[in-house]
């Protein structure tokens, strides 16, 4: 938890909201693509037609009309981000999409309290509306990035509902990752956004874009309370376009600085997201060569994603995630996709030391009994560390003694048959990098009865309660 975080009014739990009473009207809504930084991406539109399932309310939604700032203004757009993003994973997802993990109904609520803050939390996306002289009234659900990185977390909570409760930093971290990526491929779902930020960067993309900045708004308002000291920037909360490698968290502070890494996770999930960009620039410049610049953006943001989605679908979940899904976009890339982008995902993963440096000897891989061509041990320890651990036991840590599910898939990963990579991850690694998990949780305050907390201990066992969004 940031110094910053815990100045802020604490929020309560909020009712469930209740069934729509009216049917929506027919007027068009003025839907804002990013946030109130740009007030030129605001388009009128006629309210999308929501999938079939998975299904969910938005609280207050009433269609367009409504003034700027009311609940049903702001429920309107959460619906057009939650109906667009839905939509377009749906389409190039190898994987349906048609359930949520923990409810048949996920709420949406978007006026849920007074904060400065947003959350996922198996059953709900909450998010907060905040007023201060310093920067005005700042509602959360009025930024496309803060709604689609919540439903992000929802999205792959349902794709891999084994990533939830994972007591392994780099899972958690990759949550953030592929949140913060879906906030991406929300606001690239509209030309008049792709369009500002090719004018942004002269039709290459290589500097700090609308695509890249995240949650402008917020990010402004919680630089002017933390100041230049905190690292922070006045344009955005987080940016895709940075220079963030991977590191072992063990090796990380706990908290640092916002323009440095540290263990926490949505500082740690920098790294991925900024591979993903570095991703999307490599793909556009190779299509940018045959394509004018808005078709090779709009192809390289497709390639991308169909490849994300099957690599964080079919990754090994273990506590050394980071690497596992980095291996399976290149199997991905390879197995699925004839080898298009095989090199340039090599060296832009390499450069982000996402892969390890020499190639896993697989000379005793089993044969693949399958035409997927992966083979995945799914795995899962649940233990007390203070169990099976000396330096545990030395370690004053009440955490060491609840049960924890520690993530411990072997993977093996094949191409028309033949051994091309592994995951492989010894008890001890697991054990310890779970050990690096609850010391990470008990220094910051993390686990405790009160909901604002991401984790809590319930029946002697750690579970988690929530993904939020602001640090």
């Amino acid at each position: 938890m940031s110094r910053f975080k815990r100045k802020l009014p604490r929020r309560r739990p909020v009712p469930r909201p209740k069934p729509q009473v009216k049917e929506p009207n027919n007027k068009p809504i003025h839907y804002v693509m990013n946030d109130m930084t740009t007030p030129n991406l605001i388009k009128v539109m006629p309210a999308p037609q929501p999938p079939a399932a998975p299904s969910f309310i938005v609280q207050g939604f009433q269609g367009g009309g409504f003034p700027r700032g009311t609940i049903h203004n702001l429920a309107a757009d959460c619906y057009v981000t939650i109906v667009n993003t839905l939509r377009y994973y749906q389409k190039i997802s190898p994987m349906p999409l048609n359930r949520w993990a923990g409810v048949n109904q996920l709420a949406v609520l978007p006026m849920a309290g007074k904060d400065l803050n947003a959350f996922y939390d198996r059953r709900s996306l909450q998010f907060f509306a905040f007023s201060h002289p310093k920067v005005g009234n700042v509602f959360t659900a009025e930024s496309s990035d803060i709604v689609a990185h919540e439903l992000g977390h929802a999205i792959l909570d349902s794709f891999r509902p084994d990533t939830w409760a994972a007591a392994s930093l780099e899972v958690w971290a990759y949550h953030e990752s592929f949140a913060d990526f879906t906030a991406m491929m929300s606001i690239m779902q509209h030309d008049e956004a792709l369009k500002l930020a090719l004018n942004q960067t002269d039709n290459k993309m290589r500097v700090p874009n609308v695509i890249t900045r995240l949650a402008e708004q917020v990010g402004r308002a919680i630089f002017k309370f933390a100041g230049k000291n905190s690292g922070r920037s006045p344009n955005f909360l987080r940016n895709a376009f940075n220079q963030f490698n991977y590191v072992a968290p063990n090796k990380l502070p706990k908290e640092a600085p916002h323009n440095k890494l540290a263990a926490e996770c949505h500082s740690f999930g920098r790294v991925f997201l900024g591979a993903f960009y570095d991703l999307l620039v490599e793909m556009y410049t190779i299509e940018n060569q045959n394509h004018d610049p808005l078709t090779a953006l709009k192809i390289a943001r497709d390639e991308l994603a169909v490849r994300v989605l099957a690599a964080s679908q079919n990754a090994g979940l273990n506590v050394r995630f980071c690497e596992s899904v980095a291996k399976t976009m290149l199997w991905v890339d390879k197995t699925k996709h004839e080898g298009k982008y095989q090199e340039v995902m090599k060296r832009v993963l390499r450069k982000r030391n996402l892969l390890p440096p020499t190639l896993m000897m697989l000379g005793n891989a089993p044969e693949c009994d399958n035409e997927n061509n992966i083979m995945t041990t799914q795995s899962t320890l649940k233990l007390k560390l203070s169990d099976h651990m000396i330096r545990a036991q030395s370690i004053s840590n009440p955490l060491y003694d609840v049960e924890l599910e520690i993530p411990h898939s072997q993977t093996y990963l094949y191409d028309n048959g033949n051994p091309m990579d592994a995951i492989l991850v010894t008890d001890a690694e697991a054990i310890s990098a779970a050990q690096d998990m609850v010391d990470f949780l008990h220094a910051t305050n993390s686990v405790s009865d009160d909901p604002k907390t991401p984790f809590a201990v319930q029946d002697g066992k750690l579970v988690r309660t929530n993904f939020e969004e602001i640090v």
